[in-house]
């Protein structure tokens, strides 16, 4: 059945993805929109005729924001940088102080371990670097978007008690588990983080595509600034070297520390303070890169076949072929959240797909191998956890490549694609705590 209401506030939303004109802007072409369904609407057509009617006079959201943006260049450019409201900047200076005020606590956390003793590139110390930031980040989000006390202190609990498990777990050689914990841990605690920023809507389909989106945009935002750090960095030893002063304990002592905090918090506000501006970035990046990633699967599986090579009897090659899989998996779920649900088939939904099966004839490949590493070496914590692992990709990339597949062929439409890859997130997120705080107890905390 119809819902009037809910394609109006699709349509606005299409605006506001734009990020080409205010919301004084779209409220008034709301009006306008809804003075032409009232019109029509009186002259004895349904709420859907006259909903695709109206829309149509008004013209489509591309070319309206484009000429907006082609007149209000100057305007365009300063909002992006700053708001011109005396109420938005009064809030925005709040916003700024606070985030202030995280990363210093956050890179006092970071620095506290270090005063008993804690090296920094520990793995003691990088199991718990999740507990360092994201924590803080959970309070400005919650803050930020109005969450509830109760989430506050939910997220609270949730956070304490993964940090008091994984520390008064022993660890005992050769540490794989603790490994595994370190780089499952700071991804679940992540999901968890997911939970301020979705708020009470972290169960419907569109606050989590919403919060992959955030994800995606976050990992960019956080690798311009990151290389930012790191060139301060370098130019701070260089200067300070200049004068035959050694300024590498500073910088690795409390530069990285507090700046790396800073970078972590500075990320979220630059993506949730701006994110109308952001989110147009999305289909841009997404597709430049996708091409791209595609053509680097196609090569190597094509060097593979001709070369008679393969790179999976390598345990150190099959984990980097791991880690590449992820990424093209969240490339492709950052293509799906780029993509508008108004818009019909398009090139790059094929170009998705096509990504999608080389992801998965490699996936199947590497899976064999661990398999055959299995039957030849025995279960370890770490073969287990990449079978696992293995599994999940396969069965998230074969689901989405059948789905889009049905999409096609006008069996589904776009957004049960959507709703089926964010409900898949609750199986990561189980397995993650399983490998977490499961294998440390199955496998004897070695």
């Amino acid at each position: 059945m119809f819902d009037l209401e809910q394609n109006i506030k699709s349509w606005c939303d299409y605006f506001r993805a734009r990020g080409a004109l205010t919301e004084t802007d779209i409220l008034e072409l709301e009006n306008h929109l809804r003075d032409q369904i009232d019109d029509l609407r009186q002259s004895g057509l349904s709420e859907e005729e006259a909903f695709i009617i109206s829309v149509k006079r008004l013209g489509s959201v591309s070319r309206i924001a484009e000429e907006f943006s082609k007149v209000n260049t100057d305007s365009f450019w300063k909002h992006l940088l700053l708001d011109l409201d005396p109420a938005a900047k009064a809030r925005s200076r709040r916003e700024v102080f606070l985030v202030i005020f995280l990363a210093l606590l956050a890179g006092t956390a970071a620095k506290i371990p270090t005063l008993f003793g804690a090296e920094l590139g520990s793995i003691t110390y990088v199991k718990n670097l999740s507990f360092y930031v994201l924590p803080f980040i959970s309070l400005w989000l919650v803050l930020k978007r109005g969450g509830s006390a109760k989430l506050m202190w939910t997220l609270g609990a949730v956070f304490a008690a993964a940090c008091a498990i994984v520390n008064l777990y022993p660890s005992y050689g050769p540490k794989h588990t603790e490994t595994l914990t370190a780089i499952h841990l700071p991804i679940l605690l992540w999901l968890v983080t997911g939970t301020a920023y979705m708020g009470k809507d972290w169960r419907h389909t569109e606050a989590r595509m919403d919060f992959l989106r955030f994800t995606g945009e976050s990992v960019i935002y956080g690798s311009l600034l990151t290389l930012g750090l790191m060139v301060l960095t370098m130019f701070t030893m260089m200067i300070f070297q200049s004068i035959a002063i050694d300024m590498e304990w500073f910088a690795e002592n409390y530069l990285l520390v507090f700046g790396g905090s800073a970078v972590a918090l500075l990320t979220v506000y630059l993506v949730e303070a701006k994110k109308s501006i952001v989110e147009n970035f999305a289909p841009i990046l997404a597709k430049i890169f996708s091409p791209l990633f595609f053509l680097t699967l196609t090569a190597f599986l094509g060097v593979m076949v001709v070369t008679g090579r393969s790179p999976f009897a390598e345990r150190d090659f099959l984990i980097g072929f791991d880690l590449m899989l992820v990424l093209v998996l969240g490339m492709v779920l950052y293509t799906i959240s780029a993509r508008n649900l108004h818009d019909s088939q398009t090139t790059f939904d094929y170009l998705n797909v096509a990504l999608i099966t080389a992801a998965v004839i490699v996936d199947t490949a590497a899976l064999w191998a661990i398999l055959h590493r299995l039957s030849e070496h025995g279960i370890t914590p770490n073969k287990l956890a990449a079978l696992g692992e293995n599994v999940l990709l396969l069965v998230n990339l074969v689901a989405l490549l059948v789905l889009y597949v049905r999409y096609f062929l006008a069996q589904i439409d776009f957004k049960r694609i959507e709703a089926w890859q964010t409900r898949y997130l609750n199986i990561y997120a189980v397995w993650l705590a399983i490998v977490a705080f499961i294998f440390p107890l199955v496998f004897r905390f070695q």
